[in-house]
């Protein structure tokens, strides 16, 4: 009897793995094809800048576009923001630089950009509606868009603002 019953449980805990195992791959396979990747046409989106003036990524369309997402609260996000405004301050006339502040409050973003240097436009957005469009899974993450609106190339984190420069190579028209 006590075999028995030990026999119908180590079954039912193994039919237990199966399926969350099956789940959790059906759950990968269709993450996996809705995630943003390179060849894909950037998503648009319109979000306020610090100054509370709206920018659409379709009136960016003729020129490359570089978008990084950040949030305050996110240490490598800090650690490369010298290298974006170097960058910034060397980048071909016909590519612009965004940076796109994730759930932080108008406030802290202005302070942090403030805090580190960066002059570089920084759109809000605060409900992280275009963070799950571009489906991150991590701060920092940088989008390189061509004149025609698909993603050149997808980075985590850069490390030289000479990297950001090549980058920005890829996309000028």
């Amino acid at each position: 009897m006590k075999n028995r019953k030990l026999r119908l449980f180590v079954r039912t805990v193994i039919l237990f793995v199966i399926v969350i195992a099956m789940g959790y791959t059906i759950f990968q396979v269709v993450k996996s094809k809705n995630t943003v990747k390179v060849g894909d046409t950037a998503e648009n989106f319109t979000l306020k800048n610090l100054d509370g003036r709206s920018v659409s990524l379709n009136d960016l369309r003729g020129k490359g576009v570089m978008l990084n997402f950040w949030g305050s609260w996110c240490k490598p996000c800090e650690e490369e923001m010298p290298y974006i405004e170097a960058a910034y301050k060397q980048k071909p006339d016909n590519v612009e630089i965004y940076g796109i502040n994730v759930g932080d409050s108008n406030l802290v973003a202005q302070k942090f950009m403030e805090r580190v240097g960066a002059t570089f436009p920084t759109l809000l957005d605060h409900n992280k509606d275009i963070t799950h469009a571009y489906t991150l899974s991590e701060t920092p993450t940088t989008f390189f868009i061509d004149k025609n609106g698909t993603i050149k190339k997808i980075s985590l984190t850069m490390t030289s603002s000479q990297e950001v420069l090549n980058n920005l190579k890829l996309i000028a028209p």
